[in-house]
């Protein structure tokens, strides 16, 4: 097994120690890299693709989520902090974990355990029993002071837009979700619905074509509409190619 990539973002220098010698303990396949403020954070993580981020939520320069809302490379990422208030909001950017401090080796192992649950893929969970696991046929999204039924079959496409997501139906309509683009990639089937960037999921049942231009990879879909292809999420429409 080769060596796993492991960034500590914490602007507290015990913190960060506390985190690698806990972490190197429970496996000798970790290289380490740390930093201690968000605009660090985007550097390293850009340049490392590490395989695993611990990063506190609050964060000099830029916080956590903002950090990984502008990075490129989409991370494994496990945040740290000193309340549970931020917690729900984590796993809507696809946090795989949440600690409050002060940190604690047991729960640090759970956490890792749920990391090796994720090693291995291309960002997409593992659940032990995926095949037992049904999706809605339609959703509800609230439009004015009603709730209109979109069939899961008409929707091309779902955007991010800050805690919410815009959701794109092929006769050109779009509703405004509350609920995070993070939540709802779980709500959909993943034979269907993959993610292609970090602010978009696309219905494969509607790719019109895929076309590349000049180094980047874009999807056309219904209605006009042309989706850059993030790096990060390049095998997952790769393995669409026969």
């Amino acid at each position: 097994m080769g060596k796993q990539t492991v960034l500590i973002v914490d602007r507290d220098h015990s913190v960060r120690q506390w985190l690698r010698e806990n972490v190197k303990c429970s496996s000798n396949h970790f290289v380490f890299w740390e930093c201690s403020n968000g605009l660090e954070a985007e550097k390293y993580i850009n340049a490392l693709q590490p395989d695993l981020i611990f990063m506190d939520v609050k964060l000099p320069g830029k916080c956590g989520f903002e950090v990984i809302e502008t990075v490129e490379y989409q991370p494994t990422v496990i945040f740290t902090s000193t309340s549970a208030q931020d917690a729900a909001k984590a796993f809507e950017y696809q946090a795989i974990d949440y600690l409050i401090k002060p940190l604690t080796s047991e729960r640090l192992r759970l956490a890792l355990e749920r990391f090796k649950q994720w090693s291995g893929t291309t960002g997409k969970k593992v659940l032990a029993n995926d095949s037992q696991v049904s999706y809605p046929a339609r959703i509800l999204v609230e439009r004015g002071h009603r709730l209109t039924s979109i069939p899961i079959n008409k929707i091309t496409h779902l955007k991010a837009d800050k805690d919410y997501t815009w959701i794109y139906t092929l006769n050109g309509e779009s509703y405004l979700s509350t609920t995070g683009i993070g939540q709802l990639e779980r709500k959909l089937n993943p034979q269907w619905f993959i993610r292609v960037h970090r602010s978009y999921i696309i219905n494969i049942d509607h790719i019109q074509e895929l076309y590349r231009d000049i180094s980047k990879l874009f999807v056309s879909l219904p209605n006009a509409i042309e989706i850059n292809v993030g790096r990060n999420y390049l095998p997952a429409v790769k393995e669409l190619i026969f």
